[in-house]
């Protein structure tokens, strides 16, 4: 089976920000997540593996013991149940695209 997924016309989440399922199935989940000049995504934790990597601009993950941003091309892993926000402090919008690993 191939799918394909536009922006503008995939589901949006429930999220403080304005995030976009591409996909979902049992097995992963990937979501288009857009941070607008000085937005940000309050801290949270979910119960599986994320891996964001980034697509547009550039955004800061705050995660409890350390800080790192993210631009274009670059991949950050983060394991289930680590505590984890966004900020965009650019004056450009942020976009990363979120795989959830859910099995």
């Amino acid at each position: 089976m191939i799918r394909k997924s536009v922006p503008k016309q995939a589901p949006q989440v429930s999220a403080a920000v304005d995030g976009r399922t591409m996909h979902s199935d049992s097995r992963a989940e990937a979501i288009l997540l857009t941070l607008q000049p000085g937005e940000e995504m309050p801290m949270h934790k979910n119960p599986f593996d994320v891996l964001f990597a980034g697509i547009k601009g550039e955004a800061l993950l705050v995660c409890t013991d350390q800080t790192m941003t993210i631009i274009p091309g670059e991949t950050i892993f983060v394991t289930a149940d680590e505590d984890r926000a966004w900020q965009n402090k650019g004056q450009v919008k942020a976009q990363i695209l979120v795989f959830k690993i859910l099995s």
